[in-house]
């Protein structure tokens, strides 16, 4: 079956190359090299645990089979939620316990913070935008999951709020939901200027980094681990495998663990003033409480960003027509929408909503299964990464290591999946066909 890092080499072309700068663009690995620790992968897990780790006097080599920004980390929608999963938070309490549920939580909370401050320390402009992050309800479900995650939050003091319908259709632009959950301190970013940027720190830092390098070979060598390419080869104390949806089979079964989903990126040329001010003002993002998860975003530039229906397999090209009648739906102000690109990327599902952290042998870790919360947590895990290499405690991680668990289902992928995807679009669209009733229900 095809697998992710099948996908062609050339860069896509998203809305984010547009401010995101000059590639990177290093040299192969090449010849026999010597370090503490070498990583597998120059995404966010990897580039941010190279960087902590440098920072903490490792000598680190970062290998990276494409380009830096290739993968996932310059694919995704740029959205930086301050949640540590898509799970509530009560949920991950009572997973993780009340200690380690709570640090879990905590870091959450906090990862839009840790992204910019990571940012500011080392000159990466984000292009970020502020205001909050909005989460729509398309079910009385969703209106009182949302009430409750506010309330939640407010009990902690974070700048979080319901808001019904009528405060809802003020800060979406729309009327077309039954409320929503507003939490002040999510941000949206560039996404491919994060990751370059922590990549140019990284080197900074003195880590070398090593693109077209694809990984053919790893090995326990004596006392050491030995990481091979076409080309070089890296001996290390530690390896981190950082590869996330792009997993191979490099390590035997940590890709059958997973099931990475092809996500639809689209976006369109400027809107005119008048309309695109009304289109979620003074907030950073929204999606929205069904399965099949609707988000979208507004630019500087009056583009409008937003997502296509997921898949599998090689990458097609998208069913335009109905992402558009779902913007014109949100948004009937719009009187025309003129697509731009679009673009595709990987995202990891596993068989939990959060992500794993896995010492596969002594000295080779993993943190995978990001599950939609990559661009704050994946940094946040590549630290807790290169903080377990240097020597801290398992126990003083966010989350304790556990064992990589084959997916039973992993050979029908594919099929199960799309099946899946059907299913899933069919429940909301028979969820959405109700909503006209509902809010009529809320207005009278």
């Amino acid at each position: 079956m095809y697998a992710p890092y099948q996908d062609s080499d050339a860069l896509p072309r998203t809305i984010f190359a547009l401010t995101a700068g000059a590639p990177v663009e290093t040299v192969p690995l090449r010849g026999d090299q010597r370090a503490d620790i070498v990583v597998i992968g120059g995404g966010f897990v990897g580039l941010s645990a190279a960087l902590h780790a440098a920072e903490a006097g490792a000598r680190v080599i970062v290998t990276e089979a494409k380009t830096i920004g290739w993968g996932s980390a310059g694919r995704n929608a740029g959205q930086v939620s301050a949640h540590a999963s898509k799970l509530e938070p009560w949920d991950v309490l009572r997973i993780y316990g009340p200690e380690r549920g709570a640090r879990l939580n905590e870091a959450g909370a906090r990862a839009p913070e840790f992204v910019q401050t990571l940012a500011a320390k080392h000159g990466i402009d984000l292009g970020t935008v502020h205001g909050g992050i909005v989460s729509a309800a398309h079910t009385p479900g969703a209106v009182s999951k949302f009430r409750r995650r506010a309330e939640y939050w407010q009990a902690q003091g974070a700048p979080v709020e319901y808001l019904d319908a009528a405060a809802a259709a003020e800060v979406i632009g729309g009327d077309y939901y039954l409320g929503a959950v507003l939490d002040r301190r999510g941000i949206a970013i560039n996404p491919l200027s994060f990751v370059r940027g922590l990549a140019r720190a990284a080197m900074a830092a003195g880590v070398a980094i090593h693109e077209h390098s694809k990984v053919t070979r790893l090995e326990r060598n004596g006392g050491a681990w030995r990481v091979e390419t076409s080309d070089g080869s890296v001996s290390a104390d530690h390896v981190l495998l950082c590869t996330n949806a792009y997993t191979d089979d490099l390590w035997p079964g940590l890709r059958r663990s997973i099931i990475p989903v092809r996500g639809y990126q689209i976006w369109t040329k400027p809107l005119g003033d008048n309309v695109a001010r009304t289109i979620l003002p003074n907030v950073s993002a929204l999606n929205d409480s069904r399965r099949l998860i609707s988000g979208a975003r507004r630019y500087p530039d009056n583009r409008i960003h937003f997502g296509g229906r997921p898949g599998f397999g090689p990458e097609r090209a998208p069913d335009l027509a109905a992402p558009i009648r779902r913007i014109r739906t949100l948004f009937p102000q719009v009187d025309k929408i003129e697509i731009e690109a679009w673009w595709s990327g990987w995202v990891t599902r596993g068989i939990s909503d959060g992500w794993r952290l896995h010492e596969l042998a002594p000295g080779l870790l993993t943190a995978i299964a990001c599950n939609g919360r990559g661009v704050a947590m994946g940094p946040i895990m590549g630290r807790e990464l290169a903080r377990y290499a240097g020597g801290t405690p398992e126990r003083d991680l966010l989350v304790p290591f556990s064992t990589p668990v084959p997916l039973r289902s992993y050979a029908l992928r594919e099929p199960l999946g799309t099946a899946m995807v059907r299913y899933y679009a069919w429940r909301d669209q028979r969820e959405l066909k109700r909503m006209p009733a509902l809010r009529a229900m809320q207005r009278a």
